[in-house]
Order: structure tokens, then sequence, then C-alpha cells
């Protein structure tokens, strides 16, 4: 009996000893190679692939594994976790029932890192440092996540949950049909570390998570993630202060909070992302500037946010959600409210809209735009695949302050207005953006006081149609202080044509710059008085002048042309094939008469002209004061005919012929008769005739007579377009008493003088006697 217990006791000692040296060995040297294989095997029933560098015994902390890698026993070529140091409690009771008899692992100042599955760049990695945690291993095969603390990209990470990975679920018809891991299913989780990995931080926020996953069938999993955090920056985004609060059961997202302060404002978004049912309901409104944050999600947002200029922060809320009252298409709902802001230089005091966005149609309502100079209200539509748009407004705005934001071919029809106070204007437009063609509008117009092309107007009113570049305008009415314009016009843009039909109270030559240059070239040379009646109607072709046809039939008082002035005219215009004519132009001219036609080429760069044109019973006196713009003391009537043909400013290409008479008049005075005129003094003349022609830049006559009582004169010789003279004068008198006419044509013949010099300085002298014995200058 003694010999048995002292051998129990040596034994005792052995197993003891033995069980010294082995705990020494696996404390030193670790587990041996079947024991390696035995763990593994343990966690490879647990739903685990794992593999270690080394694995030990210590005495003060149990089983110690180094540099472990986990993956899913069914996909073991996926990395789930990465850990540096890990310890691993056993179960005497599940070894003993031959269940797994890992019961926990616990790791410390540890570096895991979970990789994500691959979306279209790729797999990404969450890697937590300085990690605690203690996951323990259930009866079913799930683990627990007993409080996980680490840092993650500056966050401190505060972790709880449970996972049942597939290897531990039952498998089922309805498991079954979930398509293999790391398809589609948690993706969101790696663009989610994708953004984290974006942001930086200055003081470091908290994360708590919460969560309970059965990786066999994911969407049925419960997570619950809150995030808190101040002076964090996001890509290129500085956040004064962030809270998230995000849950995910049933294959839903649900996010209850997720509120940022930045740029003066905050952004606030609340809603759920139904995964399992590809549904989504989200809701935003942000106080903050948009100049700054849209170009992080829209590419090329950037260049054209770089003219936007914001005082004060707009508010801005949105409602996106896709679901079976929106049928396959998402649906964004909204309101956009601005205070102060400018736009490419543009001012607005405020902008407010609501729009929907089902699909490639956008639609605004209660549209309103406020402007330092009028408001805009409207509604309109956007089609953003075929760029086709639609609104209809009613403005007070001034176009002109708008035009850094038009298209070009806008900008050439409005760069030429100006107005003192903004039109009102109400319209309906449509068109494509690529197309300026499909413009088309339909617009009432009234303003005050303005201008087009520098033609000034007191009032403007108009309905305007546009289609296909052709524009139709009617009822307009343009108010000028000495009358208004009224009538309708069509320009057609691509072809530069403008038609018009046109009754006309104003001044023709200061309203012709409404339909152009050219328009201001025609008119040029005549001037009208205050008070016109015309009529006007017919094309004009801006590039095809050969083209323009136009006729005009015109009342004026006050009408002039070059230095003479008509108290009252009228004519009938027309112009075709580069051609005006005046017709039947019939004026009050100097207490006569003055009736005629022209004709005015402009073919050519100098046009060329042709008058023709008769006087009756003219006054003398007055019209030779307006022509020599000084009192004239030649008095009497003047009757006669006269053909001018000329080409632009070119003098010596004028020529014409004519006669005229004058009856009842002083005419001595005029400088061509010399010396005579000095000796009868204002004797009245009873008749005066010639016959006259115009060339080589002179007026010539051969034939000039006058005759006062029993004395006449007769002259020859020509008056320069430089105001020389170069006549011949002789003067007979008693000429109608027979025997004594002889003599008197003798005397005239010997008395004959020659006048020369200049109309304001003439000079005289005899021709057959010495200047000594006659009078002479």
């Amino acid at each position: 009996m003694r010999f048995l217990y002292r051998l129990f006791v040596r034994l005792l000692a052995l197993v003891v000893l033995l069980l010294l040296l082995s705990l020494g060995y696996l404390h030193f040297y670790g587990f041996p190679e079947f024991l390696k294989q035995v763990l593994l095997s343990e966690l490879n029933r647990a739903g685990y692939a794992a593999q270690f560098t080394s694995i030990r015994l210590d005495l003060f902390r149990g089983v110690v594994a180094t540099d472990a890698r986990f993956a899913d026993a069914k996909a073991p070529d996926q990395q789930l976790a990465q850990i540096d140091e890990l310890e691993l409690q056993f179960s005497v009771k599940r070894l003993i029932h031959k269940q797994t008899f890992i019961r926990a692992i616990h790791i410390a100042n540890a570096v895991i890192t979970i990789p994500t599955p691959a979306d279209e760049n790729g797999p990404a990695k969450f890697t937590a440092l300085d990690a605690y945690a203690t996951f323990k291993f259930e009866d079913d095969g799930s683990i627990q996540v007993d409080r996980l603390t680490g840092v993650y990209c500056g966050i401190r990470l505060n972790v709880s949950g449970r996972i049942k990975p597939r290897s531990a679920s039952p498998t089922t018809q309805a498991t079954a049909a979930v398509p293999a891991a790391g398809g589609g299913r948690f993706v969101f989780l790696t663009k989610a570390v994708r953004e984290i990995n974006q942001i930086q931080v200055t003081l470091p926020p908290q994360l708590d998570l919460d969560f309970d996953l059965d990786l066999a069938q994911p969407l049925a999993g419960h997570v619950l993630a809150k995030l808190r955090g101040s002076q964090l920056q996001y890509r290129n985004l500085q956040l004064d202060s962030a809270g998230v609060d995000i849950e995910m059961s049933d294959g839903a997202i649900e996010v209850r909070r997720c509120e940022a302060s930045l740029y003066g404002g905050d952004i606030e978004i609340h809603g759920r992302y139904d995964l399992a049912m590809g549904q989504f309901d989200m809701t935003l409104s942000s106080t903050t500037d948009p100049a700054a944050i849209v170009p992080l999600f829209i590419k090329d947002a950037g260049p054209r946010l770089r003219d936007l200029h914001v005082e004060e922060n707009p508010k801005i809320f949105a409602h996106y959600r896709l679901s079976a009252e929106t049928g396959s298409l998402p649906e964004l709902t909204g309101t956009v409210q601005t205070g102060r802001l400018s736009v490419r230089g543009v001012e607005f005091r405020s902008i407010k809209f609501a729009f929907e966005d089902h699909g490639p149609q956008v639609k605004f309502n209660g549209v309103e735009i406020v402007t330092p100079e009028g408001r805009l209200d409207g509604h309109g539509e956007y089609h953003i695949e075929s760029s086709d748009f639609a609104y209809e407004f009613d403005s007070t705005l001034d176009p002109t302050k708008l035009q850094p934001l038009m298209t070009n071919y806008v900008r050439q029809i409005v760069e030429p207005a100006w107005f003192e106070t903004p039109p009102h204007i109400v319209a309906k437009v449509s068109g494509d953006f690529v197309d300026p063609d499909a413009l088309a509008y339909d617009a009432q117009i009234d303003a005050r006081r303005c201008s087009y092309r520098g033609v000034g107007l007191e009032g403007a009113s108009a309905r305007l149609r546009l289609r296909e570049s052709r524009l139709d305008v009617r009822d307009m009415r343009l108010e000028r202080r000495e009358g208004d314009v009224r009538g309708t016009l069509f320009a057609d843009f691509n072809h530069h044509r403008v038609n018009f039909d046109l009754a006309a109270h104003a001044n023709p030559s200061e309203i012709a710059g409404l339909l152009g240059e050219k328009a201001v070239k025609t008119m040029t040379p005549y001037r009208f008085g205050p008070r016109t009646d015309a009529n006007a109607r017919g094309v004009i072709d801006f590039d095809r002048p050969e083209q323009t046809i136009w006729a005009a039939h015109v009342v004026n008082e006050g009408f002039s042309y070059w230095k003479l002035v008509a108290d009252r005219a009228q004519a009938t215009l027309v112009f075709t094939n580069n051609t005006m004519q005046i017709n039947d132009f019939d004026a009050d001219f100097y207490s006569g008469k003055l009736r005629g036609h022209a004709d005015f080429v402009f073919s050519d760069a100098d046009p060329s002209y042709n008058f023709d044109f008769s006087v009756d019973r003219a006054d003398v006196h007055t019209l030779l004061s307006a022509a020599k713009e000084r009192e004239s003391t030649v008095t009497g009537l003047l009757t006669g005919q006269a053909t001018i043909n000329g080409r632009g400013n070119d003098l010596a290409a004028l020529e014409g012929k004519g006669q005229l008479s004058v009856t009842d008049g002083v005419l001595w005075q005029a400088p061509v008769f010399g010396i005579f005129s000095e000796i009868l003094g204002k004797t009245k003349a009873t008749r005066a005739q010639a016959s006259f022609t115009i060339t080589n830049q002179a007026v010539s006559t051969e034939d000039m007579q006058i005759a006062a009582g029993a004395f006449t004169a007769q002259s020859r010789g020509q008056l320069g377009f430089d105001g020389k003279m170069d006549f011949r004068v002789q003067a007979q008198f008693l000429r109608a008493w027979p025997g004594i006419n002889i003599l008197s044509k003798f005397l005239g013949v010997l008395l004959e003088y020659k006048v020369g010099g200049t109309i304001g300085d003439p000079k005289y002298r005899p021709v057959n006697f010495p200047k000594e014995l006659l009078p002479s200058r």
C-alpha cells in the first residue's frame, strides 16, 4: 500500500513535471504543429479559416497567437481580419461535449484590418489602430463583439455587436437564393470606407457602432451607428461639426440624423434607403454655401460656379425618392430660396422657386426672381436629354442687365436696347439650348422711356411672336414727342430681311435707325419738320440690297433738302433694285409751288441721282436768302424748270439744264449786272428770263434777259460752283422804239461790260472803252 502510494506520488510528480515542462515548452517554443492544426480545425468549425505565424502559451495571459489572419471558411481567399496579437480562451465544457472549445478571443493594442468587397475601383480596407476587444464564440457559431475600441482614420471607435457567419447558419431555400459573398451586397460598405478614408480630423470624433449580422442573410441584419465630431475635413470640405445616426435593419438603411455645420450654414439629411426593395426616400435641407460643396459631387460644376458669389447662404430643401408611386424612375422635388447673390456680375436680391425632377423632365414652379430693377414671376420645364425647354413668365426685369447670362443669339437682339425703367414683359418661351432656330416665344411688351439702336422713344409696346428665327411684331406702337409709329414688322434673322407696314407721325429721319444702317443712309439727305404723316411698307434685305423694296407716302410740314425748305411737302417714295424714286413731289415753296420727281441709285459706293422739278411763282428774295444764308436784296417771283444729274459728292459729275423767269422783282442788284445794278438801283423789273446748263462745275447761260420799263439788259456767261463769275452784259434803252432801237443796240455793244470776280466781291469793267473813261471796279 505504501509502495502504491509512493508510486502514485511519483507518477503525480512526474505528471506535474511533464505538465510544467509542457507549459514551459508551450510558453517558450509555442504550440507544436499538431496542436496548431487542432486549433485551426476548431476555428474552421466555427466558420473561419485562420492562419497564425505562431501560437504559444503565456503563463499569465493564456494562449497567445501572433500575426493572425481570418477569413470566411467558405471564401478563404477573402481575408476578413488581420491581427498582430490575440489571446484565446477555451471552454472545457465544450471540449468534453466535443464542441468548438474556443470560447473567446481577446485582442489588445492590436491593428485590425478588415477588407471590404471589391467595387468598380477594387477592394478597400477598414483598419483600426490601438484596438482592444473581446470576441466571444457562442454555441450557435455566432461571434459576440464586446466593446471593440480603437482609432480609425483619427476616429475613436466604440463597437459592439454580434456576427453570425454563413457556415453557422442553416441552409434553407431562402438563404440559398442569396448571392454569394463578395457580390453587390456589401459594396456599399466599400464605398462608405472610401469616403471615410477622405476624412481628416483635428479633434478626434467618436463613432459608436452596434450590430447584429448574419452573413448568410445580410439583409436581415441590424446595425446602429452614431458619429459625433467637430473640426473635420472631408475631401476639400471643412466641417465645423457633424452628427450622424444611422440604422440598418431588414435590408434598409434609415438615416435618423445626419447634420453638419459648415461655411456659415447647416446641412441636414434624413430618410430611408431600402436595399432589399430597391427603394429610397431621402430629404435634404441646407443653409450653407452651395458654391463650396457642389463641386465635390458634380465634376463639371466648379467652372460654372466660379462666377457665382453668394452674400447670403440660400435655403435649399430637396426630397429624393423611388417607390411604387414614382415608377421605375426616381423623383426629386424641393425648393430653393436665396438672398443676395451675383452670377457673372449680374446682381440678384433674391431667387425663389420649387422644382420637380422625374426622370429627364425637370419642372420649375413658383419662380420669383428679384433684381435691383424689377422682378420676374413664372414657371417652366426643361428636358435634360433633349435640352428642350418651355416656360412662362411675367417680368419687370431689365433685359439689358441680364446680357452676361444670355446666349450670343439672344444677346445680339437685346444689346442695342436701353430702358430708363424696366419694361413689362409677359411671355411664353420654348426652345432648345443647342439649336438657336428652335427658340420660340409669344410676348407682350410694354415699356416707357427707352431707346433701340440709338433711337429714343417715350414709350413702346408690341405683341411679339418668334418661330424659327422669324420675328412677327404685331400691334406695335412707338411713341415719340413729335408723334408715334404704329404697324407691323416681320424680321427673318437667318436671311437678314425685314418686312414692315407702318403708319408714322414721328420724324422719319429720326426713327430710320430702327431699321438699320441702310435706312439711316437712305434718309440722311432729308430733314423733316415737326409734323409728319407717313405710311410705309415693304421689305429691307440687309444681305442683298438689290432685293430691298419699299414704298412710302409722306406729308410733312417743314421738309428741307440742302438749304431749301418747304412749308408743306408731300411725296411718294419707292425703293427698288437699289434705286429710290421720289414721285409726285408737291411742296409749298417760298410762297409758290415746287413740283417734280427725283431718282437715287445706290448700286455703287457713291450713289447717283437725278432731279426733274419745276417752280411756280416762288419768292426770289426769301429763296436766295436761304440759299446764300444771308439777306438778299433781289426780289421777284420765280417760275422755271430744271433737270439735274450727279453722283455722290463729285461736283465735276454734276450736269443739268433748264429755264427760268422772274416777274415783279427788283433784280438789278444782282452782281451779274455789274455797273447797271448801281445805275438803276431799285427800278422794278417787268420781266426776266433765261435758259441755262450745268456742266464742268459751273452754271452757264447764253440768253439771260431782263427788262425794266424802257431798259433791257442781256447777258451771257457762267457762274462757277466756287462763286467765280465770267459774264458779258449789254444794256439797251428804248429797244422797242423803231429807229431809236438801232442806235440803242449800237450803244449796248459799245457799252458792253465784262463782269468777273466772285458773287461776294464782283468786278466789272468796260470792254470797248478804257476803264478810265467809264465806271469800273
